[in-house]
């Protein structure tokens, strides 16, 4: 019998499979890392779409520190008053999400125009 080339790279010879020592590695580190992939993509835990909405106890104080607000407070959007301190939505940690409604508002704003083709002479 005689012995054959690789059937991936034709440089060395094969083995019973076809392919040569090094090929056999590439491929076999391929599936491996495959099957791990979709393992953990299998055992991850799933993340939920949207945090549940907690009310809050009293408008009167921050969400976040408790601090007392008074004739200052500010209203997010997320439906919770804070202080001056915590009113930006980084500053605590905002459930409502910011940026898909400003890209949905700017596309509903802005369509997309397009001139119209020129004719061929």
């Amino acid at each position: 019998m005689d012995p054959s080339l690789c059937s991936n790279c034709n440089l060395f010879f094969g083995n019973q499979e076809g392919l040569c020592s090094k090929c056999f590695k590439e491929s076999r580190l391929k599936k491996d890392t495959l099957q791990t992939v979709s393992e953990i993509l299998n055992t991850a835990p799933t993340i939920l779409e949207e945090a549940k909405h907690v009310p809050q106890s009293s408008p009167d104080r921050c969400a976040t520190c408790n601090k007392r607000l008074g004739n200052i407070n500010f209203r997010c959007k997320c439906s919770q008053y804070f202080c001056t301190n915590h009113r930006l939505p980084e500053e605590h940690k905002c459930t409502y999400d910011h940026r898909t409604v400003g890209i949905r508002k700017l596309s509903e704003e802005n369509p997309v125009i397009q001139a119209q083709k020129f004719n061929k002479l």
